[in-house]
């Protein structure tokens, strides 16, 4: 279920009733670069922020900001991170295609996602951006961040436009790149669906295209997974809701040449649209989809039933994983953003990557202690902490790899009417990374990081 969002993290209330409830929630009363040179940062907060589409096409991603600000609500309450609270700001860029009508953005149409990073920049003044979601909507902010010495931390993206550390040190990615997970799904599709034959839908953008290079690289070359011209289908993300209606001959085409596999690189609404299109003829493939439009709650289909993804978090069924617990805890105590979750309520991995990014940065700002909070600071501690997070498989920062996770293991989504949890029938951890001709790796070995005690 999608539930409905503020378009900014605090709602401006009038004077002496918002020095109230910032006080109530632990967030800092002072302006939040006023006691000190370096932005964002009073000897209490530190002030950070994103752009996410909390409106529009895209929407759907709106709890992934939702369940990171939960986190820092959480921190705050105990006290936050070494003395300061966490003061995290969203604002709506509507997937950085607000001037697209008809799409469902609630922002004027002269909103873009360089404007809202200004206002972050130039008038909240914020310390980073953490967790700003978009590949097209993050590349149009690469140099106004670069040039006012702002990190941008945790894109919310697979592109390995993140991993850019000589031409861009101040940048880090987060989850595992489409070009990587496309290997992970050529690999799987070669070992378990050898010599079926394999269609293609994608995002007409790196998340596509990326994808598909991976998807078809295969086991370095070697037996790798073909796709025909006429069973590959890219949509434009500006014209998803409308061109994605004129998919059936695609879908149609892949049924007549006896397509067995389908890979979609595709956000939410647009992965539940292919498999109505798809059900709608009598079409039933193995479907393949990118752990970015395949969360369950999000696609909200029983024709999702079946289906295989990749993740680099728990699974959402794994009701005794530590951070599974704790996060449940976290959005039952987070009722203003939350206020429909209950004891009852089944995660989604929307959530869970909010929250695992949220925590990532919670530790990098405690490795530097109380008087070390610098931009430069927080540079260096993502190539030096040793984090301890929601994710399966250790994050890899280093001085010349900012993506972040490099791999996953493969998951499933069960039957359901809708479905709601993904599966892991296997704790097999895939590796590898974008360089071509870079094998992919197996591993039995699952990684679940204990919670640090300042933080549980």
């Amino acid at each position: 279920m999608i539930r409905s969002r503020f378009q900014r993290s605090a709602v401006m209330l009038g004077a002496s009733s918002l020095v109230l409830a910032m006080a109530a929630t632990g967030i800092a009363t002072g302006s939040a670069n006023a006691s000190t040179s370096v932005p964002g940062v009073t000897s209490s907060s530190v002030t950070i922020g994103a752009t996410v589409p909390l409106s529009g096409i895209a929407s759907s991603y709106a709890e992934v900001s939702a369940a990171a600000l939960a986190v820092f609500k959480y921190i705050n309450k105990k006290g936050g991170v070494n003395g300061r609270t966490i003061n995290f700001i969203r604002l709506d860029d509507c997937y950085n295609l607000a001037s697209q009508a008809g799409l469902g953005c609630t922002q004027p149409s002269s909103t873009t996602t360089l404007s809202q990073t200004q206002t972050l920049v130039d008038s909240d003044h914020v310390f980073a951006t953490v967790g700003s979601l978009g590949t097209a909507a993050q590349d149009s902010v690469l140099n106004f961040l670069k040039q006012n010495k702002v990190p941008q931390l945790f894109v919310n993206s697979g592109s390995s436009d993140w991993n850019q550390a000589s031409k861009y040190p101040d940048l880090f990615g987060f989850q595992t790149s489409y070009k990587v997970e496309g290997k992970i799904f050529g690999t799987y599709i070669n070992a378990h669906f050898k010599g079926q034959k394999v269609g293609f839908v994608g995002q007409d953008d790196d998340f596509g295209s990326n994808g598909y290079i991976g998807l078809t690289e295969g086991k370095l070359g070697t037996d790798a997974v073909s796709v025909a011209s006429n069973d590959k289908f890219l949509y434009s993300p500006a014209n998803a809701l409308f061109e994605i209606g004129d998919i059936t001959p695609a879908v149609t085409k892949m049924k007549n040449d006896g397509v067995k596999v389908v890979v979609l690189d595709s956000i939410p609404a647009v992965t539940a649209r292919v498999l109505a299109d798809a059900h709608a003829i009598g079409f039933a493939p193995q479907w393949v989809i990118s752990t970015v439009g395949s969360d369950p709650i999000s696609v909200n289909t029983s024709l999702e039933s079946g289906a295989i993804s990749t993740d680099g978090l728990p699974a959402t069924s794994d009701t005794s994983n530590v951070w599974n617990v704790w996060l449940k805890k976290v959005l039952l105590a987070d009722s203003t953003d939350f206020p429909h979750f209950t004891s009852g309520t089944t995660l989604d991995g929307n959530e869970q990557y909010g929250a695992a990014y949220a925590v990532a940065f919670a530790e990098a700002l405690y490795s530097l202690g109380k008087n070390g909070v610098t931009q430069a600071g927080i540079v260096k501690a993502m190539t030096t902490t040793k984090f301890a997070t929601p994710t399966i498989l250790p994050l890899s920062f280093s001085a010349t790899n900012h993506q972040g996770l490099l791999g996953g293991v493969i998951a499933s989504i069960p039957t359901g009417n809708p479905p709601t949890t993904i599966t892991e029938s296997s704790h097999t951890v895939y590796t590898t990374t974008d360089a071509a001709n870079t094998a992919v790796a197996t591993s039995s070995k699952y990684t679940v990081s204990a919670i640090p005690g300042w933080l549980s």
